[in-house]
């Protein structure tokens, strides 16, 4: 039976508490250094009121999340299908900040599995939400992959 059907939630099993070491190291390897995200003088007179986690780094956390430990590798294979591609990301919208000390989830949802002209190859693309520890939607997109059909 396929499981891979729109609709269907891919569970996410971890939740990652960010301190500050996870913003500085973040910020430093991504190059998001704004004084929002790096000066906290600064950021105190902003409306966040202290340092904020950047937006693209926001859902490079929310896209490990899903992704840790070959979660979407393993749901896949469920049904006899490899990844091939990480193909894009769209409709990407940031809803709320991230702070320090904020404990993130994710949960995915299947959009879609078509096939391509490549009849080896299909696209693959699901839903990924986050939300903190008050169950506020801080991010959401949704991801294209290419995936193969396993012999």
């Amino acid at each position: 039976m396929c499981k891979i059907a729109a609709g269907t939630k891919i569970l996410c099993r971890v939740n990652r508490t960010l301190d500050k070491g996870d913003f500085s190291i973040l910020h430093q390897l991504n190059w998001f250094n704004m004084s929002v995200h790096s000066n906290s003088e600064y950021a105190r007179r902003t409306w966040f009121k202290e340092r904020s986690l950047a937006g693209p780094i926001i859902f490079t956390v929310a896209d490990g999340l899903i992704h840790n430990a070959d979660n979407i590798a393993e749901f896949l294979a469920g049904d006899g299908y490899e990844i091939y591609a990480y193909i894009g990301v769209n409709n990407m919208k940031i809803n709320s900040p991230v702070m320090f000390g904020d404990t993130l989830r994710a949960e995915a949802e299947v959009v879609e599995l078509r096939p391509t002209k490549n009849q080896e190859r299909f696209l693959f693309v699901y839903k990924n939400r986050a939300y903190n520890q008050r169950d506020q939607q801080v991010i959401e997109y949704q991801t294209t992959m290419m995936v193969t059909k396993k012999e």
